[in-house]
């Protein structure tokens, strides 16, 4: 499935001529053991996963974020938040939690959080169009 997507965003990439690179990683295991570049990305992008995470990985997947974005880099984030009621969704992230994590004391500044909608594909196991946070967080020199 990640496979896929990477195809199709490369594919998009390239009919709109823009360059981007694009790497699949577990971010739950240690990054400087990988071929990816410390502090070498200008952003990094996080599809709904955030949400995914018990408490400990969060941590876990946080560090490795600091690890890969440059100084003044940024992460910009779609995770289900605390407004989705369904029963059928994933956790739900608080925005509260989210400052806490991503604060200035941590080495982040969160830009902004904007409420907004993830539009899952139609397949998804966890049906579509769930209530999300958009965040926009700089990772602090």
């Amino acid at each position: 499935m990640v496979e896929k997507a990477i195809e199709v965003a490369r594919q998009k990439a390239e009919e709109n001529q823009v360059k981007i690179q694009f790497e699949v990683v577990n971010m739950l295991e240690d990054v400087s053991k990988t071929n990816l570049k410390p502090n070498g990305y200008d952003l990094i992008l996080d599809a709904a996963i955030f949400h995914a995470f018990n408490n400990e990985d969060r941590l876990t997947y946080i560090k490795n974020l600091k690890k890969l974005i440059k100084p003044n880099g940024l992460y910009i984030q779609i995770c289900c938040c605390e407004k989705e009621t369904r029963e059928t969704r994933p956790r739900r992230i608080k925005k509260a939690d989210l400052e806490d994590l991503f604060s200035p004391e941590n080495g982040w500044k969160i830009e902004s959080i904007e409420d907004t909608i993830y539009e899952a594909t139609p397949d998804s196991p966890l049906g579509t169009d769930f209530l999300s946070y958009l965040s926009f967080i700089r990772k602090l020199s």
